[in-house]
């Protein structure tokens, strides 16, 4: 190919860097990667649908709502098993629902009680507001939350004061939906955006909407819930709740393996452009694409071999040389994993829309590669620092790191636990300074990792972004 192709090409590349990869002009049923976690998601006896950020939970809420029908989602998981099924949005950051910022305020003054009340009587007043023909909410409730339905404040009382028509009406929407073999699955998401900087508030909401769905699931069965939440908010200790460990049957959680991950990037590849997907047609071994019309592209399995073949065509074969050298498809993985050897999608998007970018700077002459080993070692840079990003807005805890920042690991047990005991500039207050408690929730989030002699170290996926050195760097060879 000429210089001004391979441009092209990389441009497109470039796009499925975060940010791009969210904005294309491309449907999202063409981009989205059906995997069975999905599918089993997607079935009535499951009520939590549980993963990290980055892990497609929003993604799958999103794309439930723009596919709009249980025939479509059946077409697109290939799964006649999925019940006829209407979806509300329960909750979600739209203006459908109270802002967060209130829903905190609100949280201050409420109750246990009053958090129920709210969680029960707004599933009501949304399941009417999207079937009127099956829900019918007590007048006083109805007319108080039609002029301030973002103010909890106002209408929570209400609901409390008409609780027993609040149950009754759902009793009857249950009924209802029985008579018509009918199924309404209330879908809850961006949960974590509640009590941002107030992980109590946080805990407490979500505690009393699971406690809620534990108390119907044996009391309704056309009446369902998904409820996308973070890994870490589910934990029965965190929450204070504790039967939530009785849903743990009744939920899922969405992991990739290292297979799934490069047939993502394959999928986003192959939508990009038609160019690229001429591209992709060019890898041998087992690499095979399935035209599914309205769906887009999907990649069949990709075994070892299939990997290899892919990752060596964008990058060649090795990464590093002499005692370090290792073969790309490999290398890729091991550098995207956390200490819990878990990847985000997101990630291993991001990796080859930045290797794209840093290719797009010197793009090769010859030969069909598209990047080199150092534009892969330069977007692994610039991968982490996203990853990093993401994680601070996920669990404030993580500013710790920041105390690490120039330091070389692994460090030793002592060093590293007098460090991240001491607060550092910007975080906010409440995490403690107890060092040995701050690493082993930093453990259990994959941040660190403990070798078998006892030192510290950090994962590549983050230590680039919080400025953490390791003696002889990431491999950037040729």
């Amino acid at each position: 190919m000429n210089t001004q192709e391979r441009l092209r090409l990389l441009q497109d590349l470039e796009r499925l860097a975060a940010g791009e990869a969210e904005n294309v002009a491309s449907p999202m049923e063409r981009l989205f990667l059906p995997l069975p976690a999905h599918a089993l998601a997607l079935r009535p006896e499951i009520v939590v649908v549980r993963g990290g950020r980055g892990a497609g939970k929003s993604a799958l809420f999103k794309l439930i709502g723009t596919l709009g029908g249980t025939d479509r989602l059946r077409r697109f998981f290939q799964d006649d098993r999925l019940p006829d099924a209407s979806w509300v949005e329960a909750f979600a950051q739209s203006s459908r629902h109270p802002e967060v910022a209130v829903l905190d305020k609100f949280a201050a003054g409420a109750d246990a009680d009053a958090l129920r009340a709210f969680w029960m009587a707004h599933l009501l007043l949304r399941i009417a507001e999207q079937l009127p023909e099956i829900a019918t909410p007590p007048p006083p409730l109805r007319e108080v939350w039609e002029t301030h339905r973002t103010d909890p404040k106002t209408w929570v009382p209400t609901a409390q004061a008409h609780l027993g028509a609040v149950a009754q009406a759902l009793d009857q929407a249950e009924r209802a939906l029985e008579q018509k073999k009918m199924t309404i699955f209330a879908a809850y998401d961006h949960l974590d955006r509640i009590g941002a900087f107030a992980p109590d508030v946080r805990r407490r909401y979500v505690g009393a909407l699971l406690a809620l769905w534990l108390s119907f699931a044996n009391r309704y069965r056309a009446i369902r819930a998904k409820i996308f939440l973070r890994e870490d908010l589910f934990d029965a200790g965190e929450l204070g709740f504790p039967d939530a460990s009785k849903l743990r049957a009744r939920s899922v959680s969405i992991e990739w393996d290292v297979a799934a991950l490069y047939r993502v990037v394959v999928r986003h590849m192959a939508e990009a452009s038609d160019g690229l997907r001429r591209w992709l047609s060019r890898v041998r071994h087992g690499l095979i694409l399935e035209d599914r019309g309205e769906f887009g592209w999907v990649p069949g399995p990709m075994d070892e071999g299939a990997q290899e073949a892919f990752a060596t065509q964008v990058a060649g074969e090795v990464m590093g040389a002499g005692a370090r050298k290792g073969y790309t498809y490999r290398w890729i993985p091991n550098h995207l994993q956390d200490a819990q050897r878990r990847i985000v999608p997101r990630s291993m998007l991001n990796l080859f829309g930045f290797a794209g970018r840093e290719a797009s700077k010197h793009p090769l002459t010859k030969g069909s590669r598209l990047v080199t080993p150092t534009d892969l070692g330069e977007a692994l840079v610039a991968t982490s620092r996203a990853r990093v990003g993401e994680i601070k807005e996920e669990y404030e805890l993580v500013l710790r790191l920041d105390s690490l920042r120039g330091a070389m690991v692994p460090l030793g047990q002592d060093e590293v636990l007098r460090r991240v005991g001491q607060p550092v500039v910007g975080e906010p207050a409440g995490i403690p300074t107890d060092g040995k408690m701050v690493f082993e929730e930093l453990f259990r989030l994959g941040v660190l990792s403990l070798r078998p002699d006892g030192r510290i170290d950090v994962p590549d996926i983050y230590r680039s972004g919080f400025g953490i050195l390791r003696k002889g760097g990431t491999a950037r060879a040729r």
